[in-house]
C-alpha cells in the first residue's frame, strides 16, 4: 500500500519529474532487463555505467561481482566539472569486483577508467589478470577502494589508448584518495606494485591518505622510461608503504624491487613532491630515487627499519630535503641533494646524524612496534607508532615550509607531527554566496582538499538583479577574482546587492502603514505616531514582555536565502537589545540586535541577518526574548530573490492572525511541514504535536524504496523540527513520510 501511494503521487507530478535522476542499483544478482531505479529491482554494472547521467549516482550492493572481462568506461562517457559520475557502496556494505576468471595477460585489466569526472567510493577490485584498476581519463576520484590479489600493479595511472603519445593526452588532475593496496604479485614477481604512476602518465595527480603493504614489487613506483619520456609530476601526501617485496602469506621473491616509494626511474628528471609519508620494513630503500636527477621535493617523511636504506638519493639527485627523519636502517642511507638547513636526520654507518648534532634513538618514539589502522575515512592511522615522545629532541626542530603544517614553534622533524592525532598538511575551503540567489563562486583550482600552500582563484558571477559587493571571510576586496592561499582551513563568502530597490529583483520594505493584504500582519502591541521621524508617521510599539513581536507574510519565487533589516529607535534606560527571527514558526535566527540609540527619536537600521525562505508564502515573525521594554519598529526592507508582499493569513507552516493595536491567539497547523524545497544540503521536516508523541520519519525515492530512517523517537507536545541531511542525495524528487498517532503524511522534496 504504501508503494501504490508513493507510485501514485509522482504520477500526479507528471513532467514536474522529468529532470529528476534518480539513483541507479546493481547487485550481484542484478538483470540487465532491470533499468536499476528501484532497489528491489537492481541491474547490472554494465548497464549502470552505461546509462547514468552526469551527477548521477550508482550504489553498488554488497557481495561479490564474479567478472571474466575487462569492465571499461571509455574516453566518452564522462561527467562534467560540476557534476560527477559516482559509483558508491551502497550504505556500509562491500561490493567487490572480482576478476579471478580472467586469464592472466596484459591485456586483462579489471576495471579501466579511460573516462572523466568520475568517483569511485568504498569498492574492492581484486583476481584481474593485470592491474586491478588502470586509471586512464582525468579529473577523476577514487576514494576509499581496495586493490588486493591483482597479477600487476593494484591501480595504476597510465594511458589506454596507445595512439594517445603526449603527455598533454595521458591521465591528468585525478586524486587517489584514502585507498589501499596489498598482496598484488604478477607472474615475474617483479611488476606488481602497489600503486603506480608510471610511463605515460600526465600532471597534476595526487595519492593523499592511501597505505600500500605486501606488494611483490614496490609500494609506489613512478617510473619513467626512455621510449615515452618524462610523466608529469607527481604529489604523495600522508601515504604508508611498508613491508613491500613479502606477500603478506610471508611468501617473497629475489625479481621485486622490493622500495616503500620508488621515484623515478632511467635518468629522467622530473620533480615530484612527497610529504608527511612512512615507510617501514621494506625490502629495499624506504624511498628511493630510482635514478631521478629531478629536483624531488622530500618533505617531512619518516623512514624506518627498510632492508638497505631508508632514504637513497644517488649521486646526481638534485632533490631537496627539508625535516625528514630516518632510524635504524640495514644500510646507509645517500641523501644527494639540497638539505636546507639542519633539519634531516639521516641513518648513515649505522648510526644517526645530522648536520646540527640532532640524535635520534628509540627514546624519541613513543612506539616502534608497527601498527597500521585506518580512520573512519579512510586515511592511516598508526597509533603510537613512530609518533614522537614528549621531550623528543625532533620537536619544533624542523624548518617551515610551504605545505606543512605544524603545532609548536615549528614543524617537528618526521611524518608524524606532535600534538595532533592526524597528519596535517591538507585543509577544507568552504565558499559561499549571500544571498544565495544573488550570485555564483568558482575556484580554480577546484578539489576537494588543497595541500598547504595552494593558491586558489576565486571568481564571482552575479545573477541577473544583482551586483557583487565585495569578500568576506578569508578573503577581501571589491574585485570580482580574488585569490586565498591555503595554510588552514578556510571560509569564504562573496556579497551580492540587489541592483534596485522596487523588486524584480531584489528588495522589498514593508512599513508598520501597510492594509494588512500588504505584507504587514499585525504585532503584539499598538500602532502609534507619538515619535518624529518615523517613515509614514508611525511605529510599532510592542507589548512590554517576552515573545512579542510583529508579524509578515512574504512570498518568494524560489527558495532561497534572503537578508532582513529593520529601522528601529531604542532610546530607553532599561531595554532589551535583542530579538529574535522566525520563518514559518521556527528559530531562523536566534539573536538579532537592536542597539540602543541616543533617543526615541534617533532612528537607525540594525545590521542585515539572513535567513532561508521556503518557495510561496511565508510567515515572518520578529520577536523579543525579554520581559521587558524593547525597541519600536518602523519598517522591514527585505531584499533577495523578488520577495513581494504577502497575503496575511497564508503561510507554509504557521498562521499567525492579528489585528492592529490587538493581540489574538496564534492558529497553530499541526501538519508536518518540509523546507526549504528545494533542498540543495540540509532540509527541515516541522511538526505540531498535541502531546507527547512516537514520529517516526522515513525518506522514499521516487520509485517507493526506503533510502533512509531519519528518526524514530518521542517528541514532546507543541512544535518540534527534526534536521535531515540530504547532501548525499543524488539530484532527483523524494519523498519524506511523518508517521505519528496512527496517521501517515507524505511531503514531496525536490533535492537540487
Amino acid at each position: 500500500m504504501r508503494t501504490q501511494l508513493l507510485l501514485a503521487l509522482a504520477c500526479l507530478l507528471g513532467e514536474g519529474m522529468a529532470y529528476a535522476q534518480t539513483p541507479l542499483y546493481v547487485a550481484p544478482g542484478g538483470s540487465a532487463s532491470n533499468p536499476g531505479t528501484s532497489i528491489n529491482a537492481p541491474t547490472t554494472l554494465a548497464t549502470a555505467l552505461a546509462t547514468i547521467p552526469a551527477g548521477g549516482t550508482i550504489y553498488l550492493r554488497g557481495g561479490t561481482y564474479s567478472l571474466s572481462a575487462s569492465v571499461i568506461i571509455p574516453a566518452t562517457n564522462n561527467g562534467t566539472a560540476s557534476t560527477n559520475k559516482n559509483v558508491v557502496a551502497y550504505s556500509s556494505e562491500v561490493p567487490v569486483l572480482d576478476f579471478s576468471a580472467q586469464a592472466i595477460a596484459d591485456a586483462n585489466r579489471g576495471l579501466v577508467l579511460d573516462g572523466d569526472y568520475w568517483h569511485f567510493t568504498g569498492i574492492t577490485i581484486t583476481g584481474a589478470g593485470d592491474n586491478g584498476m588502470l586509471l586512464a581519463g582525468n579529473n577523476n576520484i577514487i576514494e576509499k577502494c581496495i586493490f588486493s590479489k591483482n597479477h600487476d600493479s593494484g591501480l595504476q595511472l597510465s594511458r589506454y589508448v596507445t595512439s594517445n603519445t603526449t603527455i598533454g593526452s595521458w591521465p591528468s588532475n585525478n586524486l587517489i584518495l584514502n585507498c589501499e593496496a596489498f598482496d598484488n604479485q604478477d607472474p615475474d614477481n617483479e611488476d606488481a606494485d602497489g600503486f603506480a604512476a608510471k610511463l605515460t602518465c600526465g600532471t597534476g595527480n595526487i595519492f593523499r591518505g592511501c597505505i600500500s603493504h605486501h606488494n611483490i614489487d614496490d609500494g609506489w613506483d613512478l617510473y619513467a622510461k626512455s621510449d615515452t619520456g618524462p610523466i608529469g609530476p607527481v604529489t604523495i601526501d600522508n601515504c604508508v608503504a611498508y613491508s613491500n617485496g613479502t606477500l603478506s602469506t610471508g611468501s617473497t621473491s629475489g625479481n621485486g624491487d622490493k622500495n616503500g616509494f620508488k621515484l623515478g626511474g632511467s635518468g629522467i628528471a622530473v620533480n615530484h613532491i612527497i610529504r608527511r609519508s612512512v615507510a617501514f620494513n621494506n625490502g629495499h630503500h624506504g624511498f628511493t630515487d630510482n635514478n631521478n636527477p629531478g629536483n624531488i621535493e622530500v618533505t617531512n617523511n619518516t623512514s624506518y627499519n627498510n632492508a638497505e636504506s631508508n632514504f637513497n638519493f644517488r649521486e646526481g639527485s638534485t632533490a631537496t630535503f627539508r625535516n625528514n627523519l630516518s632510524f635504524n636502517a640495514g644500510s646507509s642511507d645517500k641523501s644527494n641533494g639540497t638539505e636546507v638547513g639542519a633539519s634531516n636526520v639521516w641513518w648513515k654507518n649505522n648510526v644517526s646524524t645530522n648536520s646540527g648534532g640532532l640524535v635520534v634513538s628509540s627514546a624519541d618514539f613513543i612506539s616502534t612496534s608497527p601498527s597500521v589502522g585506518k580512520n573512519t575515512d579512510g586515511s592511516p592511522n598508526l597509533g603510537n607508532f613512530l609518533a614522537l615522545a614528549s621531550g623528543s629532541d625532533m620537536i619544533n626542530a624542523g624548518v617551515i615550509t610551504s605545505g606543512i603544517t605544524y603545532s609548536g614553534s615549528a614543524p617537528d622533524i618526521g611524518a608524524r607531527e606532535s600534538g595532533s592525532t592526524t597528519n596535517p598538511g591538507t585543509y577544507s575551503l568552504s565558499i559561499s554566496a549571500s544571498p544565495a540567489a544573488g550570485g555564483t563562486v568558482t575556484a580554480s583550482p577546484n578539489a576537494a582538499a588543497y595541500t598547504a600552500g595552494t593558491v586558489v582563484t576565486l571568481t564571482a558571477a552575479p545573477t541577473s538583479g544583482y551586483t557583487f559587493s565585495g569578500w568576506s571571510g578569508a578573503a577581501s576586496g571589491t574585485a570580482t577574482t580574488t585569490t586565498v592561499t591555503m595554510n588552514s582551513n578556510l571560509a569564504v563568502t562573496a556579497s551580492f546587492t540587489a541592483s534596485n530597490g522596487g523588486g524584480g529583483g531584489n528588495t522589498l520594505r514593508i512599513d508598520d502603514a501597510a492594509t494588512t493584504t500588504s505584507g504587514y500582519c499585525g504585532a503584539d502591541g499598538s500602532r502609534q505616531n507619538s515619535y518624529s521621524g518615523a517613515d509614514g508617521g508611525y511605529y510599532i510599539n510592542l507589548s512590554n514582555s517576552a515573545s512579542k513581536g510583529v508579524n509578515y507574510s512574504i512570498t518568494v519565487p524560489a527558495a532561497g536565502t534572503y537578508s532582513f533589516v529593520w529601522r528601529y529607535s531604542n532610546g530607553g534606560a532599561n531595554v532589551s537589545t535583542t530579538a529574535r527571527l522566525l520563518v514559518n514558526g521556527n528559530t531562523a535566527v536566534s539573536s538579532v540586535s537592536f542597539p540602543k540609540t541616543s533617543a526615541w527619536t534617533s532612528w537607525t537600521t540594525t545590521a542585515a541577518v539572513t535567513a532561508t525562505l521556503a518557495a510561496g508564502t511565508n510567515t515572518v515573525r520578529i520577536e523579543t526574548t525579554a520581559s521587558t521594554e524593547f525597541a519600536v519598529i518602523d519598517w522591514l526592507e527585505v531584499t533577495g530573490n523578488s520577495p513581494a508582499a504577502g497575503t496575511c493569513g497564508s503561510s507554509l507552516l504557521n498562521t499567525l492572525s492579528y489585528q492592529h493595536g490587538a493581540e489574538e491567539t496564534a492558529a497553530i497547523s499541526e501538519a508536518a511541514k518540509v523546507y526549504p524545497n528545494p533542498v540543495v544540503n540540509n532540509a527541515t521536516i516541522s511538526f505540531y504535536n498535541r502531546k507527547e508523541t512516537r514520529v517516526a520519519v522515513k525518506i522514499f525515492d521516487a520509485n517507493g524504496a526506503l533510502i533512509s530512517n531519519v528518526s524514530n523517537q518521542l517528541y514532546p507536545a507543541g512544535q518540534n523540527q527534526i534536521n535531515v541531511d540530504c547532501s548525499r542525495l543524488v539530484k532527483a524528487v523524494y519523498f519524506i513520510r511523518v508517521e505519528r498517532n496512527g496517521n501517515n503524511e507524505t511531503l514531496r522534496v525536490v533535492k537540487q
